[in-house]
């Protein structure tokens, strides 16, 4: 995807800021959680290499450690509020994004990397005459100090968060290859350093909050989780002071071992950066147990190894993915989609058949799997994508368990408990982002095929309620007709009917304490399932930044009532052609600097919040429409037709927003409702008469055929 004009991107989740993630982390985090300790196996360590690298170290590396033990005693003194703008203070408070990531760190911090690093190196390299050979032929990584800011290893989204980890875990033959210093999928897992041990990672009493060193590592694991391919968790180790604690991060929260210090448990940490560095297999550190990575002769770039991903389900066949992601969630506690060009790998290891495309996300035990919702669709659509196969994911064929957070957690799973559940499809269709259109007419031709696919699907009372530009493609094979674009990503939608008949086949075996039979045994049954009506998910679903501007307002006060309808899609599909419109005039650089600036920034404004607040206030922004049609660069990029849809939809969407996102009663608003109604300018509270001309015409330009029509109108007066 060529056209991304930033080395560096931004999340259009919801775990996008530095706040966002501490709010979100507030009831998933598990303290003194020993278990951690098996999952790294640190009682495997050979205890004659931990007594021996323990007696040695307190000697060679005796200056080391007490250099360490004076600057922890010293910051101990300081308020750990103020250590955390220490390196703010030093640099004379600038902004903290046009400060390098060396400066983002205080002299305190930096201080201690050097002697952490051999200390680190040292327990990495010791070795016993005595150990076993499995001990002293084991993997060879390191932590390596990370001084440079990760960029991104996909250019499908804007703005790639810097936050920045002290150490990476990375394999040693690597440490040497430039091209990999900044590059998050070739770390194994990493490690955040405070000076003082009141930096912990325990929540205050007073306010519960995530302190800045959990926060800081949650953002680390996300980007992590985003970057590596195909990696379930993220093993961080915590250094705040004399203290240690290793944190493993997974789409369910957040675990946080045991607090040890570093010379009083000297040999557990010895245990603990052993058995990272030269014991655990990439798996055992968060790899996804039924993907293993290809043969090079498969390799399909020379940058990005190709990944070999074991039968979805009770289809026997093996894939194999072609190139880099086309798309990965930065979400830490969603869905965490992954999305891959693929390929059928035969018997032979040879790749066969056309290019597919795979995705995995993590889905709720709660809600129905994707493949189900393909599967209750009744006929077909050229603008909808087409399901060949898809499961729940399990860690080897003829696994009894699938791959849910509570596997990865080594715990029971009861029927009733919830969990989140890897689930796995293929789709034949293929495309390319709906913002790499070549011109207009491609555009408008994949939007209209999207909607009438999408009012396919609500004439069978499926809603998707997930419109957003990443599920918004343009196909690759455009000559069917309809088939200029499609929509895909059916995860979140929902069959309305009370009797949907949704049909699928599965094995099935005896009852197990762990939930949804097993899909694969030795002498199974097939069985045809018949299930009416589907799971209840949440109600109110989707991505943030496309989401309808209802219900958005109904996020924002918490209206529980609130149902997503398609008039809501309808309106996402709006907000997929704003940015794919101002996507393209930055990716083409239309303008002068000047503009260039503006029009980023505008962008930023529409689709760069973090917050729902942030974004229901960027929708009754106009200023966008106004960088379109004043600047020259933009008129000029974008035709006049196009232009004067923007501008219709611009007055309905400026003067009226549909009643049903205002909480008043019968009474009609408050007056702070009132203020806030005639800022956005809704005459229809104010005259009746007129808001019932607005809100006819509100519904007409967010229906499937009153928008249809108008795409359509606009691309036959194209040129």
């Amino acid at each position: 995807m060529s056209d991304d004009p930033a080395a560096s991107r931004v999340n259009y989740g919801t775990s996008v800021s530095h706040a966002a993630v501490q709010a979100e982390l507030a009831e998933r985090v598990e303290f003194d959680d020993r278990s951690i300790l098996g999952q790294l196996e640190i009682d495997k360590v050979d205890t004659r290499i931990v007594l021996e690298c323990s007696k040695n170290l307190q000697v060679e590396s005796a200056t080391d450690i007490a250099f360490l033990k004076d600057l922890v005693r010293a910051a101990d003194q300081v308020d750990p509020r103020d250590l955390e703008y220490e390196a703010i203070a030093e640099q004379g408070y600038p902004d903290p994004k046009a400060l390098a990531p060396e400066e983002r760190k205080s002299r305190r911090e930096r201080k201690m990397y050097g002697p952490l690093e051999r200390i680190f190196s040292y327990i990495q390299a010791a070795s016993s005459p005595n150990a076993s050979e499995e001990e002293s032929e084991g993997f060879d990584r390191v932590f390596s100090r990370q001084s440079a800011a990760f960029t991104p290893d996909q250019d499908h989204t804007l703005g790639f968060p810097h936050f920045i980890p002290d150490f990476t875990l990375i394999r040693t033959p690597d440490c040497d290859k430039k091209e990999i210093w900044t590059r998050w999928c070739d770390r194994s897992g990493f490690a955040v350093i405070r000076p003082s041990s009141r930096q912990h990672p325990y929540p205050a009493l007073e306010d519960g909050l995530a302190p800045p060193i959990l926060t800081h590592a949650a953002n680390c694991a996300r980007l992590h989780l985003s970057a590596r391919p195909f990696q379930l968790f993220s093993v961080g180790l915590l250094i705040f002071g004399g203290d240690f604690c290793v944190c493993i991060f997974d789409r369910a929260g957040a675990r946080i071992s045991p607090k040890f210090n570093m010379w009083r448990d000297l040999d557990t940490f010895i245990r603990v950066v052993r058995s990272m560095t030269r014991r655990l297999t990439d798996v055992e550190l968060g790899r996804d147990p039924s993907v293993s990575q290809a043969p090079p002769d498969l390799q399909s770039s020379l940058n990005y190894p190709a990944w070999i991903i074991d039968p979805i389900g009770s289809d026997l066949r093996r894939w194999c993915t072609v190139g880099a992601p086309i798309w990965s969630s930065l979400s830490l506690f969603g869905r965490g989609t992954f999305v891959w060009y693929v390929r059928e790998l035969s018997a032979a290891g040879e790749l066969i058949g056309p290019v597919m495309i795979l995705k995995s996300a993590w889905r709720s035990s709660q809600r129905d799997p994707e493949s189900y919702i393909y599967e209750a669709v009744r006929g077909s659509h050229p603008g909808l994508a087409k399901f060949v196969v898809g499961a729940d994911v399990v860690p080897f064929p003829g696994s009894l368990e699938k791959v849910t957070t509570h596997y990865l957690r080594d715990r029971p799973l009861k029927p009733d408990d919830k969990t989140k559940i890897l689930h796995r499809i293929v789709i034949s269709t293929t495309g390319r982002p709906i913002w790499q259109y070549e011109t207009e007419e491609q555009l408008l031709d994949g939007l209209i095929s999207a909607l009438e696919a999408h009012k396919f699907l609500w004439d069978q009372k499926i809603l998707h309620r997930d419109i957003s530009a990443g599920n918004i493609l343009l196909s690759d094979y455009p000559e069917e007709v309809g088939a200029a674009g499609f929509i895909t990503d059916l995860d979140l939608a929902r069959t309305l009917e009370p009797d949907a008949e949704v049909k699928s086949t599965e094995t099935v075996h005896a009852t197990s304490e762990y939930g949804r039979y097993p899909e694969r045994l030795q002498g199974p049954m097939t069985r045809t399932l018949i299930r009416f009506g589907t799971q209840r998910g949440d109600v109110i679903t989707g991505t943030l930044q496309f989401m309808s501007r209802r219900l958005l307002h109904s996020m924002c006060i918490q209206d529980t009532s609130a149902v997503p309808t398609a008039a809501d899609d309808v309106e996402s599909f709006f907000w997929v052609l704003v940015y794919a419109l101002m996507r393209k005039m930055i990716a083409t650089e239309v303008g002068t600097t000047g503009e260039k600036i503006k029009l980023m920034d505008q962008f930023r404004s529409y689709f760069g919040g973090t917050s729902v607040a942030e974004i229901l206030a960027s929708r009754t922004n106009t200023s966008f429409y106004d960088v379109v049609f004043v600047l020259d660069g933009c008129r000029q990029a974008v035709s006049y037709p196009v232009r004067s849809l923007l501008f219709e939809y611009r007055g309905v969407i400026a003067t009226y927003i549909p009643p049903r996102s205002f909480p008043w009663g019968p009474d009609g608003p408050g007056e702070s409702d009132q203020m806030f109604v005639e800022h956005l300018g809704n005459k229809a509270t104010r005259d009746p008469n007129h808001g019932k001309a607005l809100a006819e015409t509100h519904d007409l330009f967010f229906s499937h055929e009153g928008m249809i029509k108008l795409l359509k109108e606009t691309r036959r007066h194209l040129y």
